[in-house]
């Protein structure tokens, strides 16, 4: 296989999570919009952005196990159309608790791309610019992201919110039909070699493998940072900052920018620098991502210094993604990568889900975003502080065993 060819497919890879991304990381300004035109409260906006990641714990597992015997092209493709079609029936919604079981079934077909992304890079980058690779197609969830605060908020405003999910159904067939035209399977593929392995044996094995579970609890306080800020950050800066939800929109569109060049960035670094040690530069990104938390506060009303502020947030706080799935596809057995990893995501997912509804409840408590924000701090540095402790642990134990 020639290197433009594998380069090609991180291309067609990236722009066919942009468009699925779009659909679920829009939600995020989307319950923003609700929250106007229905008079939520914040647990009731943090329930939209919940019920849309609600449909992957679900399937994940399932399109990672189908991903590992037949591929990713139909399921990634078809999924993604699927999902398109799903976002356009929430069109004709006019009632709360109809718009959050229709946004589960959205979430569903989410999980297709969700999974085969990462698991279609994997199997045509074996070995090297496997971090950088998955780091490029990593970027296309704060591509996704990042268009979809800005471009659905310009047509909340000039259109009508039906008009929102238009153009998030549109965007997301796009993407399938892409990924069914121009991606095709590596020739050497590794399913191949998991056919005769049954689910329970491959469930198992994943089950045992302890040299993950440190890596799950990163991506759980992680990614509920990760959905916290893209559930709550504008109506946080609208609400304790005064800035416009125009305003506070273009903030959150830098923070996906950030994550974007950070997803590759730092996966690049660990490519160059930390190839063999990834976890040791996933704990110095988790360190940086909770001191720019906590600070937070101190600059919410300095609008230029905000500026470079939520660059290096979305840096950091977006751009770990790539590195924790280059840690836990290196930790997999190679014969069932894609449900690894995809038993990964369902981990994560549960806390996508829970998290953004967890943190309005407990705004609504405290009556405070800030005294809420350094809460989630606070568990960010406890996952750090745990990956730390076993990365030194293991480490001590294989330089004992290479004495003997």
């Amino acid at each position: 296989m020639n290197s433009y060819t594998k380069w090609l497919i991180v291309l067609v890879a990236t722009l066919s999570q942009t468009a699925a991304t779009f659909v679920t990381y829009g939600m995020g300004p989307i319950a923003a919009f609700y929250q106007i035109e229905w008079d939520l409260s914040a647990l009731q906006t943090g329930f939209i952005v919940s019920a849309v990641n609600i449909g992957p714990i679900f399937s994940m597992i399932i399109f990672g196990y189908w991903m590992d015997k037949k591929g990713e092209k139909q399921i990634i493709g078809w999924g993604s159309i699927l999902l398109g079609l799903s976002a356009l029936t929430l069109v004709f919604v006019n009632n709360y608790i109809i718009l959050l079981l229709l946004l589960v079934l959205v979430g569903i077909w989410y999980g297709s791309a969700q999974t085969g992304g990462s698991t279609a890079i994997v199997k045509w980058f074996p070995d090297k610019h496997r971090g950088l690779a998955l780091g490029i197609r990593q970027t296309g969830i704060p591509i996704g992201g990042a268009l979809a605060s800005v471009l659905l908020t310009y047509t909340y405003y000039h259109y009508e919110l039906s008009a929102v999910h238009i153009v998030q159904g549109i965007m997301a067939i796009a993407g399938g039909l892409l990924f069914l035209l121009a991606y095709h399977e590596p020739k050497e593929s590794v399913a191949t070699a998991s056919k005769s392995v049954s689910f329970k044996e491959k469930m198992n094995a994943i089950k045992n493998n302890k040299g993950l579970y440190p890596i799950y609890i990163v991506g759980i306080v992680m990614m509920s940072l990760q959905m916290i800020i893209i559930a709550h950050f504008m109506s946080y800066l609208h609400k304790e900052g005064n800035y416009s939800l125009t305003q506070a929109g273009e903030y959150l569109s830098l923070i996906l920018i950030g994550g974007m060049i950070g997803r590759v960035a730092i996966a690049w670094v660990s490519d160059q620098f930390f190839e063999k040690n990834r976890e040791k530069l996933l704990f110095i990104v988790m360190i940086v991502t909770v001191v720019l938390t906590l600070i937070l506060p101190l600059v919410i009303h300095a609008e230029l210094v905000m500026l470079l502020f939520c660059f290096l947030l979305g840096f950091v706080a977006i751009g770990w993604y790539s590195l924790f799935i280059a840690c836990v596809t290196e930790q997999s057995d190679p014969r069932y990568i894609g449900l690894t990893v995809s038993s990964a995501l369902t981990l994560n997912q549960l806390f996508i889900v829970i998290a953004p509804s967890l943190f309005g409840l407990i705004v609504n408590i405290l009556n405070s975003y800030q005294l809420a924000l350094y809460i989630v701090g606070i568990i960010v540095a406890l996952g750090a502080i745990n990956l730390y402790r076993t990365k030194v642990r293991v480490d001590k134990i294989q330089s004992e065993t290479l004495s003997m």
